[in-house]
């Protein structure tokens, strides 16, 4: 899987980066390791800046189906996105499509990112 998985409770943050091609079926995986984790609520950032894909508009809606249908005891958490500046459209397709329901951006720089996730998020606990 092109995903590398860090999780950091004491900070309620996870850290997932990718590295090579993405399929949809390594974007199922790793939803199903957040919901399998219980770290959907927890602050994420996902750093694409590392990875290429071909994935569409109909995959990516997949995907925010499955994470809309996950069981949930509290609500998710946001969602930093770490996209290269000339391939930043599967970031910004993901964020128009889930945006509603919970605060999702996209940035160049994880350090961006960080800063962002920290200024702009209330952790539930």
């Amino acid at each position: 899987m092109p995903f590398k998985l860090d999780i950091f409770p004491p900070d309620r943050m996870v850290v997932a980066v990718a590295r090579g091609e993405i399929t949809l079926a390594d974007l199922m995986m790793l939803v199903k390791e957040l919901i399998d984790s219980g770290t959907l609520p927890y602050r994420k950032i996902i750093d694409i800046t590392s990875a290429t894909s071909a994935l569409g508009k109909e995959e990516l809606e997949s995907i925010a189906e499955r994470l809309r249908t996950a069981p949930l005891q509290r609500p998710r958490g946001p969602l930093a996105i770490v996209a290269d500046g000339n391939r930043g459209e599967l970031g910004r397709l993901f964020m128009s499509l889930t945006s509603d329901e919970r605060p999702v951006q996209v940035f160049r720089s994880i350090h961006e990112a960080r800063r962002w996730l920290l200024a702009n998020s209330k952790i539930v606990l």
